[in-house]
């Protein structure tokens, strides 16, 4: 049947196909924001930027794979000192500073490891909307990758990068527009 000269299902299915790939590639899209943050673990001195993962060191696959792409990142890069600062949280509470650091070093000798006691990472978890659960040595956590900005004596949120979504292409075109 036609309705002004335009078949009724065509429009329809357009409309659905339209929406469909809008919530498939969803979860593949950098998110970008600039919201602002307290975050006392980050250096007040130093870069400017800073790509902050929380994870933890017995995870077997996003948290290895996504410090082994920020560390091709840096690698890749003649002069990294124009780069954010890698800073790799440690959301196990079984863990410490130390071990936080040595697993951090294992992907760069320049990443910093930390490690943030349960009650400061459960505030830090809502301002991230990090969604950790932790049971014993099982640990669920969602895998993004935060880039911060600091302005002035504020470090802002400026983008939300998913697993899915993460490579050292899209870092590197990202950053460069940032950094220049």
């Amino acid at each position: 049947m036609l309705i002004e000269g335009k078949p009724r299902g065509l429009t329809g299915l357009v409309l659905w196909l339209i929406l469909l790939i809008f919530i498939f590639y969803i979860p593949f899209m950098p998110l970008a924001l600039d919201k602002a943050l307290n975050v006392s673990f980050l250096d007040q001195d130093g870069n400017e930027n800073a790509l902050v993962f929380f994870g933890f060191r017995g995870c077997s696959n996003v948290c290895p794979m996504t410090l082994s792409t920020l560390r091709q990142l840096l690698d890749s890069q003649a002069d990294v000192t124009q780069w954010p600062q890698v800073v790799f949280v440690d959301i196990d509470a079984n863990s410490n500073s130390t071990q936080a650091s040595d697993f951090a070093k294992r992907f760069h000798s320049s990443f910093v490891g930390l490690h943030i006691p349960p009650e400061e990472l459960t505030k830090i978890s809502g301002k991230f909307g990090l969604n950790i659960k932790q049971q014993n040595n099982q640990i669920l956590h969602l895998g993004k990758t935060y880039l911060l900005r600091r302005k002035a004596n504020d470090w802002r949120l400026v983008k939300i990068y998913n697993p899915n979504s993460f490579s050292v292409n899209t870092l590197q075109n990202e950053l460069f527009n940032l950094i220049n």
